[in-house]
């Protein structure tokens, strides 16, 4: 099922190439976002894209959450998430209209321990937890006057390298509902 994805999406590609480009010396390439929603939240989510063409680009998103991490407190939070991502836009114009991206989401979590030992006595407390996983996405961009961005996007991904699977959960995923500048 994989193999036959990837063959479709390539196939996709060499179908869609073009035969004129467009000039990139007149376009801007550098894009940053905001999810204006996440002030409301005690939370930040933030991403930057470089343009590498008008159908290819690389980015980085950042999501963070500054809520309260008391280790009285049983729920597994997550603090930070970086996601490097690559981007195929399929929309008419220079890197705009519906998109797929492919993302590698790094994980930093404190998640929450409780065991006994072989004396008898509980232990329990936060420990810190770092996973790599892989992920698949869509979305839409819209570029309008003076290089107003707006975007709604999302995926999924599978996170690997967890040591205690019985608080964390095995997917983990990316959104943006946000507003940004192209430069």
């Amino acid at each position: 099922m994989k193999k036959t994805f990837f063959a479709l999406l390539l196939l996709s590609n060499i179908f869609l190439l073009k035969a004129q480009s467009v000039s990139t010396e007149t376009e801007r390439l550098n894009e940053v976002m905001i999810t204006p929603f996440a002030f409301f939240a005690p939370a930040l989510d933030v991403s930057y894209e470089r343009l590498l063409n008008e159908d290819w680009g690389i980015g980085i998103n950042v999501m963070a959450d500054f809520s309260s991490n008391d280790d009285s407190d049983e729920s597994n939070v997550m603090t930070s998430q970086f996601s490097p991502y690559a981007r195929m836009y399929f929309g008419n114009g220079f890197a705009k209209g519906f998109f797929v991206e492919a993302f590698v989401p790094i994980t930093s979590s404190k998640d929450w321990y409780s065991y006994n030992d072989s004396d008898g006595y509980y232990h329990s407390g936060r420990k810190n937890n770092t996973t790599v996983g892989l992920g698949i996405g869509l979305g839409g961009k819209w570029v309008v006057k003076r290089n107003l961005i707006f975007e709604i996007s999302g995926g999924v991904a599978r996170r690997f390298g967890m040591d205690d699977k019985k608080y964390d959960s095995t997917f983990t995923g990316i959104g943006m509902l946000g507003i940004g500048y192209r430069f």
